[in-house]
């Protein structure tokens, strides 16, 4: 590998698979459920965990939940739409395979027990070390939190780790924590995003361009 990268950290949605969509849709149908439209509020907040996104939500429109109880309509409707099939993106596996033995983590605005969830579902059971989730820190995406506890965790300088990252929040947060990022356009990012590697259509694709 010509590029030095001491470590690789991958965000979950969006980047491991196509969950987005299902995310997006799930926030859509809780809030349907309540006689609520917020497409544009909710597609503002991409990249944040649930319990911001929830947050955010009751403030902006007023909405008589507290945010334990919104998080858990979008929790079980998430959940349902899963179940019903997942996989992860194609090749991803075989790809992603190559980097093991190496430092490989794993940062999400995503709770532990989601992302516990999805990990499996997907078949990454321990492909990751650390696994850090927005319970682990203070305050989650778009702040560095979790990116600067997986550095710390990985034991590797900052500016020698490699964030894969497919929201504006996400890599705020990558870049705030002095890592490297490159962006992969999975859930529709802006024509131009400043201080990345680079833009890739899929994290296979960016995934080959690091070793190459």
């Amino acid at each position: 590998m010509s590029r030095v990268v001491s470590a690789l950290i991958l965000d979950m949605d969006g980047v491991l698979a196509d969950t987005e969509a299902i995310h997006v849709r799930s926030w859509d149908l809780a809030l349907e459920a309540i006689g609520v439209n917020a497409t544009e509020e909710r597609r503002q907040l991409a990249g944040m965990s649930s319990a911001a996104i929830a947050r955010e939500l009751i403030r902006r429109l007023h909405l008589p939940f507290t945010v334990d109880d919104l998080v858990e309509r979008k929790r079980q409707i998430f959940r349902r739409l899963v179940d019903r099939g997942l996989e992860p993106f194609a090749g991803l596996p075989e790809e992603l395979s190559g980097w093991r033995g190496r430092p490989l983590a794993l940062a999400t605005s995503s709770a532990r027990r989601e992302t516990t969830f999805m990990l499996s579902r997907l078949g990454f059971d321990g492909w990751f070390d650390p696994v850090v989730t927005c319970d682990d820190v203070t305050h989650a995406k778009p702040a560095p939190d979790c990116y600067l506890l997986a550095i710390q965790r990985l034991g590797v300088a900052a500016g020698e780790c490699v964030v894969l990252e497919d929201s504006l929040h996400g890599i705020r947060a990558a870049r705030d924590a002095g890592a490297q990022v490159v962006a992969v356009d999975t859930s529709g990012l802006p024509g131009r995003i400043d201080g990345v590697l680079g833009v890739f259509d899929s994290t296979v694709e960016a995934l080959q361009w690091l070793r190459s």
